[in-house]
């Protein structure tokens, strides 16, 4: 039996004013009115439980999270190759020259083509799109490498005009875990292939579910996986997306080579195969509404 390793942290410490800018920036970015409405509610509610756990004494750089912004994008059909050859010809050569660091996956199956992770150094406050030096830096580049602010421009509509659909979210993780981190930009290591997992607890549990993840899952799949990324949502449709690395690659999704070495540590973890059962089923049954697994192809490696 597989399951998958989560985590959690503490909620965004941030102010009404940045709340505010982050909607004006995701209709710059084109996001949907939907998209949004959903981030400024659970923004709203990160401010509330920010100022719960302030009096408590806590902050988020006691809990030390890492913030990261995700795009998500479906091009249409037969724009697929072309559009992914632009963004790692044209936006990864700026990123490269700024020095972002972006964690970029190909969907080799699912809905959505494209998945990029941006990290957030200043929190929530990089998303303010006028103001953020991160995106001020990346803009004057791409201009710089095309030739001026029209041919950035041209680039950037056509790009635009290859996109059917885009979605994203904010996340999270706590900083211990963050080691994926050094492995940006290995162009010279060949395509690793993950499976994808979009998860969806039960209303009202992702709290619980969060922290019986980071408790149960998360230290079995590090010591059986070489690379595993969780990202815990802020904002989002999905409530976890969880990265694994897949040993054998593409040419054997289905292999055991993960799930029994896991299913071992866990059982060994537990104390027990009854108690490993247990918690499974506890999982399962009580905290769970909704796992869908895909396949993605990074263009680095550990």
């Amino acid at each position: 039996m597989n399951a998958t390793g989560l985590l959690f942290g503490a909620t965004v410490k941030n102010s009404l004013k940045n709340n505010l800018m982050m909607i004006i920036c995701l209709h710059d970015m084109k996001c949907s009115n939907i998209l949004s409405a959903v981030l400024t509610l659970a923004l709203f509610s990160s401010l509330k439980a920010n100022s719960e756990a302030a009096s408590s004494g806590k902050t988020d750089a006691e809990n030390k999270l890492v913030y990261y912004e995700g795009q998500f994008v479906k091009f249409y059909p037969g724009k697929r190759k072309e559009a992914l050859s632009l963004i790692y010809d044209k936006f990864w050569s700026v990123d490269r020259a700024i020095g972002r660091k972006a964690i970029p996956f190909d969907l080799v199956t699912g809905e959505w083509d494209h998945i990029v992770f941006f990290r957030l150094h200043g929190g929530l406050a990089d998303m303010e799109l006028e103001k953020a030096e991160m995106r001020v830096k990346w803009s004057e580049q791409l201009e710089k490498q095309e030739g001026g602010p029209e041919k950035s421009k041209q680039l950037l509509d056509y790009v635009e005009s290859l996109t059917m659909k885009r979605g994203g979210g904010l996340f999270k993780v706590p900083a211990s875990v963050v080691d994926f981190d050094d492995d940006y930009f290995n162009e010279k290591g060949k395509a690793s292939y993950y499976t994808v997992s979009f998860i969806k607890f039960k209303s009202g549990k992702k709290a619980q579910a969060t922290e019986f993840g980071l408790k149960n899952f998360l230290p079995v799949s590090r010591s059986v996986v070489s690379s595993v990324i969780p990202m815990i949502s802020i904002a989002g449709r999905w409530d976890h997306i969880v990265f694994k690395k897949m040993p054998n690659g593409i040419e054997d999704p289905e292999s055991e080579s993960i799930s029994k070495p896991w299913s071992e540590e866990f059982i060994k973890q537990q104390g027990s195969e009854e108690k490993a059962a247990q918690a499974m089923k506890f999982w399962n049954n009580n905290l769970l509404q909704e796992k869908v697994t895909e396949i993605a192809k990074a263009l680095w490696e550990k």
